[in-house]
């Protein structure tokens, strides 16, 4: 926390705490085609198959959490395992087409409402945006990590 005065971190934690809040909140009302957990595992995805073990690492989740979320991917049919065949203790799971359609839909039902409530932000000031909270979350998975080894 040296690198940031400490009335940035004062004024950072009530607006998280507000962002988490209202994201929850806004999750619950709008009805998206499929929970959070399964639209980021799904997403893990969309460029190949990966194992329960990849899954787990890239989303910083333990490995008995993405087996229980593939249990019900792939009960909804959106996605498929199959065995590894590098490591036979392991499987490899698969977006299927049904998984796609429901990202796809997820993905722009999102993308149209964050446009509408950034509507008035330049471009500019959207790329900036995104680039600090993608390292704002890569530090918080960092964090996570080394707590949980620490832990």
């Amino acid at each position: 926390m040296a690198d940031l005065p400490e009335d940035a971190i004062s004024r950072l934690e009530p607006e998280l705490a507000f962002l988490v809040r209202r994201l929850e909140m806004n999750y619950r009302k709008r009805g998206y085609p499929m929970e959070r957990a399964h639209y980021l595992l799904l997403g893990r995805l969309e460029n190949g198959e990966k194992s329960t073990g990849e899954i787990a690492e890239e989303l910083g989740l333990d490995h008995s959490t993405v087996v229980r979320q593939v249990a019900a991917v792939e009960e909804l049919g959106f996605a498929g395992r199959r065995p590894n065949p590098k490591d036979r203790r392991s499987v490899l799971v698969c977006l299927l087409p049904a998984g796609a359609a429901s990202i796809a839909a997820m993905r722009a039902a999102r993308q149209k409402r964050l446009g509408r409530i950034l509507a008035d932000w330049s471009e500019d000031e959207r790329e900036g945006f995104a680039g600090l909270l993608a390292r704002f979350n890569a530090a918080l998975l960092d964090a996570d990590r080394a707590e949980h080894i620490a832990g």
